[in-house]
């Protein structure tokens, strides 16, 4: 039984709507499974943007998907992958959006977060979730040790591969992380 596809996000999503539904349909198959941290923040991103509950890191009101806050959303999100500390006053104010705390810490789920956003807001071009379409594609899993059999999931190898992604994860948001920065920083220089 296919899942039928969400509402369209809002406007400023630069992907096309079926890979918008595409991401979705495999997150909602997978949740039956029990998807890990890094996809439940993928998948609640999507949830906010098309069926209207709260944002994923801030928990600010369903339906409130501006552009702006897409963008809060997604820099607190990238601090807390990164592990580095929360917004700044300025950073709010570029933002364009009032200041909130983030409602988690867990490095993994903001990554997700933080990679379906950047995939939406156009700022990354990988998605942030493997599907279907990438199989029929032969393009390997960014994670493959995630798509191995129940039997496999704690082994020895298994725990070694989910540490590895897990550090690639965190060097790949602390790199992110100090370019937008470094711009941020530049900008409220000049």
């Amino acid at each position: 039984m296919s899942m039928p596809d969400p509402p369209p996000p809002p406007a400023w999503v630069v992907r096309p709507f079926d890979e918008v539904c595409e991401c979705y349909r495999v997150l909602g198959r997978r949740r039956d499974l029990g998807v890990d941290h890094r996809d439940d923040g993928v998948a609640r991103v999507l949830a906010w943007l098309t069926i209207g509950e709260v944002s994923p890191i801030t928990e600010r009101g369903a339906g409130d998907t501006s552009w702006n806050i897409a963008r809060s959303e997604s820099w607190v999100a990238l601090c807390i992958a990164a592990g580095q500390d929360s917004p700044t006053a300025d950073d709010w104010r570029r933002l364009g959006a009032d200041p909130r705390p983030a409602v988690t810490d867990n490095r993994e789920y903001a990554y997700g977060a933080w990679r379906a956003l950047a995939w939406l807001l156009g700022v990354r071009d990988d998605w942030p979730t493997y599907t279907g379409w990438h199989r029929s594609a032969d393009l390997a899993p960014e994670r493959p040790h995630v798509h191995a059999s129940r039997a496999e999931h704690g082994s020895a190898a298994w725990q070694a591969a989910d540490t590895a992604a897990r550090d690639q994860a965190r060097s790949d948001a602390l790199r992110h992380w100090r370019h937008v920065r470094e711009l941020a920083d530049a900008a409220t220089s000049r």
